[in-house]
């Protein structure tokens, strides 16, 4: 089940549940955010809090209230309406990673209650750690919530 606009593609596995979005080409900052919100409603529309994230293909990191953002309101939106934590790993090329250090942007998105997320420049490593975090959650809420 795929989701694609001519920028980013996002798509389902049922089995096990994952949710993979994947930026085709660098993005201007409002496609970046355009393409947050499409992968908070794929999760709701499928329920799904498991996503890995490959935006190897896009630009430099950006400004740092998108990232501000991305951690105190869309996040904990999803975490809202999924009922339970997302688990979120990035994957970006090594130079994305480091120019975020730089800025010291990392650590505002790794720490937060609303969420899990990992840095990864490589999908094995990427879809074994979501896997340990599957196998380390407590079962999924039932649907519709209480």
């Amino acid at each position: 089940m795929s989701t694609a606009i001519d920028f980013y593609r996002v798509d389902y596995q049922p089995t096990p549940p994952l949710l993979r979005g994947t930026v085709l080409r660098p993005l201007t900052d409002a496609e970046y955010a355009g393409v947050c919100e499409l992968q908070l409603a794929e999760a709701l529309r499928y329920r799904c809090p498991w996503w890995l994230l490959d935006g190897r293909a896009d630009g430099p990191p950006r400004p740092a209230e998108l990232y501000e953002w991305l951690q105190d309101d869309l996040l904990p939106r999803a975490h809202r309406g999924l009922v339970q934590e997302p688990t979120v790993a990035f994957m970006a090329l090594p130079e994305f990673w480091q120019e975020l250090k730089a800025r010291r942007l990392v650590p505002n998105l790794v720490f937060s209650g609303s969420f899990r997320s990992g840095w990864f420049t490589d999908e094995v490593p990427a879809l074994a750690w979501l896997a340990r975090c599957r196998a380390d959650s407590p079962p999924p809420p039932t649907w519709p919530p209480a």
